[in-house]
């Protein structure tokens, strides 16, 4: 009778202890989930709701002290002692994003990254800061203040040249489409080795033959090259086609494509940044408030007492323990929300390295249940973690469940996420990556059908169906060839 009599009562109370759980779990479930731009909000709502709670600084008030932080005991970056204020690339990587950008803001945000002298990096900057809308030049960078010799000049205009988009920093279309071109050959060539003569035809005839490009027909062009007597030109008709259709491929207004007022503001939740000896992963916490315990609490807690008066009622100082019981499992939760993301991103790091190093083609299939696995979380957990929470990296921004993609067949080794920083060689491929093949491929044929994209993917050792080709195309927002 005593033994049921017992685990009666621990049932009972196992039931209770469940039950004044169940808010704590909801609230904790809730933070895990908040991205970067509604925690400042919960927090501070957080502080209205529980006078233990007080702000202790409040970096948008530009009073932060970070030596009285709360969470000292919790560190949340690896980067913690590191020396950042001289790195060149610091506006770059705490700097808020937004979904639309300005081309100024794109091509600024690239020369950020890269390890070019710095003449030519202030240079080039100044260059971007002097374009239009459509991306050309208002004023020769010579009579630009500030800029360096010939020298500087011209090395940092191939540099804003070569950004994404190409073709900006000219003086008008005709020069815009002639830097296209020529970094389109440049570029295979680099890739192949050897030249491509479709390539090179498109060059000159750009460069020096515009006005038989007047009609848009391939068949008009081969006459009036042929009008023009020798011009070293040599294409039969399916050869000319193959011209006009690399020259369609081109942007005359390469800035028209970009936002010019800024739009819906994206901040990341985390950056992750390249250095000498890895990969930095560090919290986003620039406008979050610190917090802690209020010492008028603390003291009635301790004491009874506020100030040496009497409490008004026994009950005064249960309230003051349970408020500051509460006050510190919202800090550790919070605490524990940063640590849990942290650890989802380094783990990413380490699963998806070769994407960090090499860009979004070489991003390998992952599944949330292998970081999970890694990081000893549910996968549940690390789902709530990556929910509308974005990573800037060198390569952009992106939404952390990017990350997590399926795998496509492959006739050849492709690559998949491994931890330990080393991406093991297999038959598959993530659909990102195949995505980016795809829209690299358009981007260098302009109006190539799907079933040429993916016969040119089969050679590249990834077997994928015309139909899947025409979808990924859409997810693209690309147009089909007959639109392009």
């Amino acid at each position: 009778m005593f033994n049921e009599d017992m685990q009666s009562q621990r049932q009972t109370l196992a039931q209770q202890q469940r039950l004044s759980l169940s808010p704590r779990l909801v609230q904790s479930i809730r933070l895990m989930a908040l991205p970067y731009v509604d925690l400042r909000e919960a927090i501070l709502n957080e502080v209205d709701q529980n006078p233990a709670l007080e702000v202790v600084s409040d970096p948008i008030e530009k009073t932060m002290i970070r030596d009285s932080d709360p969470f000292t005991d919790f560190p949340l970056s690896s980067a913690a002692d590191a020396d950042d204020e001289s790195d060149e690339h610091k506006d770059f990587i705490e700097g808020a994003l937004h979904r639309s950008q300005t081309l100024q803001e794109h091509l600024l945000e690239q020369i950020g990254v890269l390890k070019i002298d710095q003449q030519v990096r202030a240079t080039a900057e100044l260059i971007v800061q002097n374009l239009d809308n459509d991306g050309f030049l208002l004023a020769a960078p010579e009579e630009l203040p500030g800029t360096g010799s010939s020298q500087i000049i011209g090395e940092a205009l191939a540099v804003v040249r070569s950004l994404e988009p190409a073709g900006c920093a000219t003086s008008g279309f005709h020069e815009s489409l002639v830097v296209q071109a020529e970094l389109l050959a440049s570029e295979y060539a680099a890739l192949h080795g050897v030249r491509d003569s479709i390539l090179d035809a498109s060059v000159l005839i750009l460069r020096d033959h515009l006005d038989t490009l007047e009609k848009g027909r391939a068949d008009a062009m081969l006459k009036a090259l042929a009008k023009k007597g020798d011009t070293g030109i040599r294409l039969d008709k399916q050869q000319a086609e193959s011209v006009m259709d690399v020259i369609r491929s081109l942007e005359p207004f390469p800035g028209r494509m970009f936002d010019h007022q800024p739009d819906t503001w994206i901040v990341p939740d985390v950056y992750v940044k390249r250095g000498d000896d890895g990969f930095t992963v560090t919290i986003n916490d620039e406008e979050i408030p610190v917090i802690g315990i209020s010492p008028f609490f603390m003291d009635l807690d301790s004491t009874g007492n506020v100030s040496g008066a009497p409490a008004n009622a026994p009950d005064a100082r249960d309230f003051a323990r349970e408020s500051i019981k509460e006050a510190k499992w919202f800090m550790h939760i919070l605490s524990r929300r940063n640590l849990t993301l942290l650890k989802l991103v380094r783990a990413l790091v380490v699963f998806q390295q070769d994407f960090f190093l090499y860009g979004p083609g070489r991003l390998a299939p992952l599944r949330m249940k292998d970081i999970a696995a890694e990081i000893g979380f549910h996968e549940t957990t690390v789902s709530r973690a990556a929910n509308g929470k974005y990573l800037q990296c060198d390569w952009g921004l992106f939404e952390l469940r990017y990350f997590f993609t399926n795998s496509v067949g492959s006739a050849q080794r492709g690559y998949t996420a491994v931890p330990g920083g080393v991406s093991k060689q297999n038959n598959l491929h993530s659909q990102e990556s195949v995505k980016e093949h795809i829209r690299r491929i358009i981007e260098a044929s302009g109006s190539i059908s799907d079933q040429k994209i993916a016969d040119l993917l089969a050679n590249r050792g990834i077997r994928i169906a015309r139909r899947t080709v025409a979808k990924y195309r859409a997810q693209l927002d690309i147009k089909s060839s007959f639109d392009r």
